[in-house]
This record gives C-alpha cells, structure tokens and sequence, in this order.
C-alpha cells in the first residue's frame, strides 16, 4: 500500500462518512477508492489529508529506531504517543519489547470510535490494548505537564513540521514545546519526530534542547523511484541541555 506521501498523488474518490469540530479545525472520516485499486478510509482536517487505512512503514521504521536509540535497558517502558490518526504509530508502539504503558493524545473524541469500527484491520485494536489510555487534549499541553514520564514520545501530530494542516500545532515544533517534550523525557529517553522531508527550522529549534540529534530517511522500504522521502528525527535526553 502507499504511503502518505504517494496517496496525495493519486487520483481518488471518496464519500464522507463522519465530522467532528475541534480546536484544530473539523476532522473529517471518508471512505476512498484510489486509482490503484486501493480502498479504505482517510481522516482529513478542514479538508487536508492527515492519515488513511493505507501504509504504516514510516511509523514502524520511525517505533524501532527511537526503541534502538534508547540508553538504558529497556523495560517496562512508558511511551507517549502524539496523534492517534489511524493509529499505525500506536500499532508500531505496542508491538516494541517492553512496552508497558502507551499514552496516546489525539484532539479529536471521534477518531478514537473511528479507530474501532473502520481501522481495526489495519491496526490489531490498538486503542483497546490494555496498555493504551487515551487523551483527548491538545498532546502540547499535555507534555508540559509531564516532566520526566516518559521513555519514548514519538510525534506523528498533523503532517509534522512544515506540511502543518492546522497551524496551531506549530508550537509543538518550536523551541519551547521541544524544551517541553526534553524535560518529559526520563535520563537515556528518545524523542521522535515524523517529518514529511528534512526541516531546516526545526533543527535549529532542536538545537535548543538537544545537544545530539540525528535525521535519516527512513521510507526507502517501498518507496518509489519518484516518491519524495520522508524523515525522522531522532533526539536523545542522555546528552539533552536542561
């Protein structure tokens, strides 16, 4: 299946099935049909796609590097997860050793019924794993508040930084809701954040609060030729500035 960056590419139908307003705009459920074939659902925000029923590698790739970037031995690890969307990232979580607890913060109280009844194929039930409590805020002001809870927080919120739909998530990226999310971190944590493509801003924000940060492509799995690459940065608060 494609991923986010070749569906926008496609030439597709779709029927809406279910609206919800939020803070960030109005979040809408369609059901698709894509030139290749392809069929499912997609989530869009005041008309801007955000997430559908098809591909997950960028979220898996991105889950397994920030698990193998950890610096203590991993266990009974307590993650944070930032956008619910169709819930691949949450999926990906799950499915790492030593997860024990997964928090998931998603603005929208529909997304997380429309996880049940229209993506549960593609995600295993995530949001019903016992591990999983959901929190439906704004994932900024809850990393504020969470000062050294987490071991991973893994940020596929919006399109990521520089493909925004919803402008207000902005902050997340910049300096001060990367400073929030450096002091949510335990000792040897990892930030990771879903990037559409490499982000001249956001790293001089990391720059702000991570002392060491790296960036790889991490969508050459599937990808076509002409398909352009997303990111995923990585930061670690083992060498973070406080």
């Amino acid at each position: 299946m494609p991923d986010r960056c070749t569906f926008l590419q496609m030439n597709i139908t779709s029927t809406e099935i279910d609206h919800e307003d939020t803070p960030i705009g109005r979040l809408t459920l369609r059901e698709y049909h894509a030139e290749t074939g392809d069929s499912g659902h997609e989530i869009l925000v005041d008309g801007a796609f955000l997430m559908a029923s098809h591909g997950s590698h960028s979220e898996r790739a991105m889950a397994d590097a920030a698990h193998g970037l950890l610096s203590r031995e991993p266990r009974d690890l307590s993650v944070l997860v930032g956008g619910l969307g169709a819930g691949h990232t949450l999926r990906a979580v799950l499915d790492l050793p030593h997860v024990a607890r997964v928090e998931v913060v998603e603005i929208g109280h529909k997304v997380v019924d429309w996880n049940r009844r229209y993506f549960t194929e593609f995600n295993g039930g995530a949001v019903d794993d016992p591990r999983v409590r959901i929190h439906i805020e704004d994932v900024a002001d809850l990393v504020a508040r969470s000062d050294g809870a987490f071991d991973l927080i893994l940020l596929d919120v919006d399109n990521g930084p520089g493909w925004l739909a919803a402008p207000s998530n902005a902050r997340l990226y910049q300096p001060g809701g990367l400073a929030s999310c450096r002091n949510a971190l335990r000792p040897g944590g990892v930030l990771a954040i879903w990037s559409p493509h490499q982000n001249a801003e956001l790293e001089q924000a990391l720059e702000t609060s991570f002392e060491i940060w790296t960036v790889s492509d991490t969508t050459h799995l599937g990808r076509a030729a002409d398909e352009p690459p997303s990111a995923i940065y990585l930061a670690s608060a083992e060498v973070g500035k406080n």
